[in-house]
C-alpha cells in the first residue's frame, strides 16, 4: 500500500499526535500513521481509493491545515 506524506506545519506536541491518529485512524482503509514532530510531517499508509482530500478533511477536523510542499 502506497505511503503519502503530508506537511503540518502546526503538529508541535504528543496531543496533536492523539487528535491526528484519532481522526485519521476512523477514515476506513487507512493502515498506519506516523507524525514527525520535528519535520512537522505526516504520512499515511493508504490505499489509493482513499483521496488527499479526505486525508485534509481528517487533518482539518483534527485541528491542523495541510501545506503545499
Amino acid at each position: 500500500m502506497p505511503k503519502r506524506i503530508y506537511n503540518v506545519p502546526e503538529v508541535h506536541c504528543e496531543h496533536c499526535v492523539a487528535a491526528i491518529n484519532r481522526e485519521l485512524g476512523a477514515i476506513d482503509g487507512v493502515r498506519d500513521i506516523e507524525v514527525d514532530l520535528k519535520a512537522k510531517t505526516v504520512t499515511v499508509e493508504v490505499p489509493e481509493k482513499v483521496s488527499d482530500e479526505r486525508i485534509a478533511e481528517g487533518l482539518y477536523e483534527a485541528g491542523f491545515d495541510v501545506v503545499a510542499r
